[in-house]
């Protein structure tokens, strides 16, 4: 598969990127449409310092393609925006609708690619600026087919930083 993995230094194109297996909780997702935001290119300039190697991107949209037997909220085939907060969905914050605060998911950082031996870390819980990703299921919000992919992608962190300036 391919994908941009930042290494420390230079960000190119990977072609020998692989997946781990799903996880309880957790959906593969084909991505058809990703947005570059400011803070791919912050980590780029050394701003948000990340541990590379990371595949970037954040702003995702595409196609479900595989779920973990326990996932209830996405099936296989479905549209979805993907969101970089990567809360449980059981804990008290969660339960409070305060998913921000999800002791679960603040600083974690997960890494399911793998570059030949070494494994990869996905930015921000997502890592889209590859052909497929793994997410938790919270993460992959199910939206209505017929809505465009590209202009979806934006949802997950360009829409919701605006919402949430307001």
């Amino acid at each position: 598969m391919r994908g941009i993995v930042w290494d420390g230094k230079e960000a190119k194109v990977e072609s020998g990127l692989t997946l781990r297996d799903l996880r309880a909780g957790e959906v593969r997702v084909r991505i058809e449409a990703a947005g570059l935001c400011h803070s791919d290119v912050s980590v780029l300039n050394g701003t948000i310092a990340f541990p590379p190697p990371v595949v970037l991107g954040h702003e995702g949209a595409g196609e479900v393609i595989a779920v973990a037997p326990d996932v209830t909220n996405v099936a296989v085939g479905d549209h979805v925006v993907l969101s970089t907060l990567g809360n449980c969905g059981q804990c008290g914050q969660c339960d409070r609708g305060k998913p921000t605060f999800c002791r679960q998911s603040l600083g974690k950082l997960n890494r399911p690619f793998a570059l030949g031996d070494q494994k990869v870390f996905q930015f921000a819980n997502l890592g889209v600026f590859c052909e497929e990703t793994v997410v938790k299921a919270t993460q992959a919000i199910r939206i209505p087919s017929h809505l465009p992919l590209a202009s979806a992608s934006l949802i997950g962190c360009g829409v919701l930083t605006g919402v949430g300036a307001v």
